[in-house]
């Protein structure tokens, strides 16, 4: 199946993904954070780190946007089209309240008419850009999910990405692989399964039990254990690259951010995940915030390596 990096704010950025890719196996796609309406500059994009050619080259990126409003889905759309980028993701499904409050990401999904809206105006207005979508089950009940399911089969979305949760659920309780069956029934278009995918065991799971997915989106498992990707494509237990995959997110970031406050900043966001394994790890995290200077953060980094390895 295919394999593709999902977008977590702060987290998957250009540098991220640019970084992983030059460590392990490409993945298929690659997504951007989300782009909203109210914090973007359409007529500065093309100087905006998540989208330049030199942080993304050789990969298959695809802008994602957040928002409700056509005019600016078509707008965005087209100036990203003109970077060469010939695909979009419309966020259907993070659950952060503050979006979701103003009708946006997993907050449409309670919005039928507004999100028939707007697709039919993209659709109408747009024809070199596809569009996916990336939804949840529903806000607080799964049958508005499923309207949406039935309601994006009118058009003719790239494929549809599926988190087989509610948005009232952020990220806690398990994922309803059930519903999930049932969204996939409905559905007249490609398939990407996500959610909880933290192991090839789970990748393997989804795969046998649904044989018409065609891929897997890896979010914080992949974050978690950036090798998972690379242990799904050989099916075996990779050598984990971690510190090698953090000499290119370095060399990255520090290329790019001049100012070292900046470039610390990015650096602590790397380390988040990979040191949830056990409390030991997590004390060490903490550590980090005082080792912010270049020689104090070579010395923390030392000493991790000496922790893990």
């Amino acid at each position: 199946m295919k394999l593709y990096m999902a977008p977590l704010q702060s987290y998957t950025t250009s540098f991220y993904r640019q970084a992983h890719a030059l460590t392990y196996t490409k993945m298929d796609k690659y997504f951007t954070p989300f782009f909203e309406d109210a914090d973007t500059d359409i007529g500065t994009l093309e100087k905006h780190p998540e989208l330049l050619s030199s942080l993304n080259e050789n990969l298959s990126v695809v802008p994602q946007v957040a928002t409700n409003s056509s005019e600016f889905l078509v707008n965005f759309s087209k100036k990203v089209s003109q970077l060469g980028y010939h695909e979009i993701n419309l966020n259907m499904g993070c659950p952060f309240p503050m979006l979701v409050k103003r009708k946006k990401g997993g907050g449409l999904l309670a919005q039928p008419e507004m999100t028939e809206q707007l697709l039919d105006n993209f659709f109408s207005k747009t024809t070199d850009t596809k569009l996916s979508l990336k939804i949840r089950l529903g806000v607080d009940d799964p049958k508005q999910g499923q309207t949406i399911v039935k309601l994006a089969n009118q058009f003719p979305i790239k494929e549809l990405i599926i988190h087989p949760r509610l948005v009232t659920q952020k990220y806690s309780g398990e994922v309803n692989w059930d519903e999930f069956e049932t969204f996939c029934l409905l559905s007249k278009h490609p398939i990407i399964a996500n959610g909880d995918i933290n192991s090839p065991e789970d990748a393997n799971y989804i795969a046998k039990r649904f044989p018409h997915v065609k891929g897997l989106m890896l979010g914080r498992g992949l974050l978690t254990k950036p090798c998972l990707s690379d242990e799904i494509i050989n099916d075996s237990k990779e050598t984990n690259k971690l510190f090698l995959l953090h000499d290119n997110y370095y060399k990255l970031i520090t290329n790019y951010h001049k100012d070292w406050n900046q470039a610390f900043n990015f650096l602590h966001t790397f380390w988040h995940y990979p040191l949830q394994a056990n409390q030991e790890l997590k004390r060490y995290l903490r550590k980090l915030k005082k080792h912010n200077k270049p020689d104090l953060y070579q010395k923390w980094l030392t000493q991790l390596k000496y922790i893990i390895e």
